[in-house]
């Protein structure tokens, strides 16, 4: 009997790393968790940081959310860069972490000057990078193979064959975006605040114009008149409301021969989707909105 027992206590320690646990990883916005489950399936357990009705721009962390990194094998991010207010959470509660913004093959924008920069580039301001990091179909290829190295993920079977079906998507999701938007190079649209500055860099349509910056401001009296002359002028077709926007302001502006179409750069209102999903979704909500009324 005692034999048995002392067996039975050991099998534990003889079992391979993957017969043991499933690995945990922790993505801290939505769009890294859609690459994750893409890549990996139900072999890694995938748990998204930034909570539904957290607004990305002031987030402040729960302890359930600490708890979330500090169970976490590995922490996927976009980096200090893009999200200063996560890098102490990282640091104190993350093993081991990868960030986007680490990567040299990184296609990046500043938010402010709009300048393009990759990471080798040693003279892009930090400061100023544009977070939307994801919207590049590129950097999630890069990021996909950069995974696929992580010395925590690396013993996961078939990964060639992983990223050849990834890569395989990716490829058919763009080339049917880039086809249903290439009516629409010239369009103009509104947006509160520009987050879409890769989106349109990856898919050969305009920035929108914008209300400010600060996708928080309102607009003045002065301005509102001001962005009413530039969207008639400018033929405006269409507003991409994003769940931080002020509503009421975007449908204020938008008037006749406008319509107002809600899109969510991080997929928030979708459901397990995977990252190619994301960029179909997207795809097709820019496809009706450039479209007109």
């Amino acid at each position: 009997m005692r034999r048995l027992l002392l067996s039975l206590l050991l099998i534990p320690l003889l079992l391979p790393l993957s017969a043991q646990a499933t690995i945990r990883v922790a993505a801290s916005v939505e769009p890294l968790s859609m690459l994750l489950r893409e890549l990996l399936g139900d072999e890694v357990e995938v748990r998204t940081l930034l909570l539904p009705n957290q607004n990305p721009h002031h987030v402040s962390f729960t302890p359930g959310q600490a708890r979330t990194l500090r169970e976490a094998d590995l922490v996927v991010w976009l980096g200090a860069e893009a999200e200063p207010q996560m890098t102490a959470l990282v640091k104190r509660h993350g093993r081991a972490a990868l960030a986007l913004t680490d990567l040299r093959s990184l296609y990046r924008r500043d938010g402010d000057d709009g300048h393009v920069h990759h990471a080798d580039d040693d003279h892009h301001h930090a400061s100023l990078l544009d977070p939307h990091l994801w919207l590049y179909p590129d950097n999630m290829r890069a990021l996909a193979a950069a995974l696929s190295a992580h010395p925590l993920l690396a013993e996961l079977p078939d990964w060639p064959a992983r990223l050849a079906a990834f890569g395989d998507r990716l490829d058919t999701v763009e080339a049917g975006v880039r086809a249903a938007l290439a009516d629409h190079a010239e369009a103009t649209y509104l947006s509160h605040h520009d987050p879409w500055a890769y989106f349109a860099d990856a898919f050969g349509i305009r920035r929108p114009m914008i209300i400010s910056h600060n996708v928080e401001a309102s607009a003045s009296s002065r301005r509102f008149a001001e962005l009413s002359r530039s969207m008639a002028q400018q033929q405006v077709v269409c507003v991409m409301a994003e769940p931080e926007g002020r509503r009421a302001l975007l449908e204020r502006l938008c008037g006749d021969g406008c319509h107002l179409v809600e899109a969510d750069p991080l997929g928030r209102d979708l459901i397990d989707a995977r990252y190619t999903d994301l960029l179909a979704h997207l795809g097709g909500l820019f496809d009706r909105c450039l479209s007109g009324p």
